[in-house]
């Protein structure tokens, strides 16, 4: 009973698009977000570069083909990026590794906390090439389909918990294992209130696709890239090893794929980043991410996210994932508003 979000969907980045245009956008992109991540004005990033606000504006608007090592390792230094982030910045600027270490102003540590014990903490083998699939494969194939929800009495289980999830105060969102969202309860929609319209990318149709694609992800989902994009990525490996199959995930893949920074992240970036932070970080369970909430009595601040998904929905390929938020300090209880129960997966009343 599960929809089919993403099946058959074109790639989120036309082919018609240079790779060069997509590098510069991308690049421009990650500058302003990392500025405004750190709360930084155009002229504040100037003067920590010792150039003009003008030239910075350049810079971030990333319109200059002549790029140096010594700007971008300036730049690491000057946002404070995490290595990471310094070598996606190298990647789509000279389409090179950096030749040296960055500096130690540059290092960060994202937030871990204890991860559920449950499916593999790393892919079997090499992360996964790109295989230009976007249909599942002639032949039969037993596990590329979720099974379809038909029994009333767990029909009726789904209904009541989504009833249950719309009367928690924090943003809870429920999807399967493609990243298809099945139900997300108001606090989850006041959460996500600003994103604009996309075609594949929305937070309550694929969870996946929104935080790899959408392009105002990044104004709800702080550090964007390193603690969210890298984490979700491994996920993804270890589904396409169980479900090699499946068409969704597969589509997902290629649209990675025609994504230059994506890409570079999954099949560079990501080897590295999993060999650093260790098997805790592939699993949502206990992570604490920043986050960047509309609502001012939570603002730039911090979740935790619980994976508190019943084993009735675990067994059939569920998950449940809630954000815990950080309220400042001083700061009450919100008024959330109670909205109807609406669960897609769920047909009748």
């Amino acid at each position: 009973m599960t929809h089919m979000a993403g099946n058959g969907r074109p790639g989120v980045h036309g082919r018609g698009t240079s790779r060069g245009t997509l590098r510069s956008r991308r690049l421009a992109e990650i500058l302003r977000e990392r500025r405004e991540e750190l709360g930084l004005g155009v002229a504040d990033v100037a003067a920590r570069l010792g150039i003009t606000t003008g030239e910075y504006a350049e810079w971030e608007a990333a319109t200059r083909s002549d790029w140096t090592e010594e700007n971008l390792y300036a730049l690491v230094d000057a946002l404070e990026m995490s290595d990471q982030q310094g070598g996606w910045l190298f990647r789509l600027a000279l389409d090179s590794e950096p030749s040296r270490p960055f500096g130690p102003a540059a290092r960060t540590t994202i937030p871990l906390g204890p991860a559920r014990p449950s499916g593999p903490a790393f892919p079997s083998g090499p992360v996964r090439p790109y295989v230009n699939v976007r249909t599942p494969p002639p032949g039969p194939s037993v596990s590329s389909e979720p099974a379809a929800v038909t029994d009333p009495g767990t029909l009726a289980y789904l209904r009541d918990y989504a009833a249950m999830m719309d009367t928690v105060p924090l943003p809870s969102v429920l999807y399967d294992r493609r990243w298809d969202v099945t139900h997300v309860n108001p606090a989850f929609h006041t959460l996500f209130r600003g994103m604009g319209q996309h075609p594949t990318a929305m937070p309550d149709q694929n969870f996946l696709r929104f935080v790899l694609f959408h392009p105002d992800a990044g104004t709800v989902l702080g550090d964007r890239e390193t603690s969210w994009c890298l984490p979700l990525l491994a996920q993804l490996e270890s589904a396409l090893e169980r479900y090699e199959d499946d068409g969704v995930l597969q589509a997902i893949r290629s649209d990675i794929a025609d994504d230059p920074i994506m890409d570079a992240a999954y099949r560079c970036g990501l080897p590295h980043w999993m060999r650093a932070t260790g098997a805790a970080a592939v699993h949502h369970d206990g992570a604490v991410r920043p986050l960047l909430h509309p609502d001012p009595q939570y603002g730039r601040s911090e979740c935790r996210i619980v994976d508190e998904t019943p084993s009735t929905l675990q067994d059939r390929g569920y998950t449940r994932m809630t954000l815990v938020l950080r309220e400042r300090h001083g700061a009450g209880t919100p008024n959330v508003r109670r909205g109807k129960s609406h669960l897609r997966a769920v047909s009748g009343g």
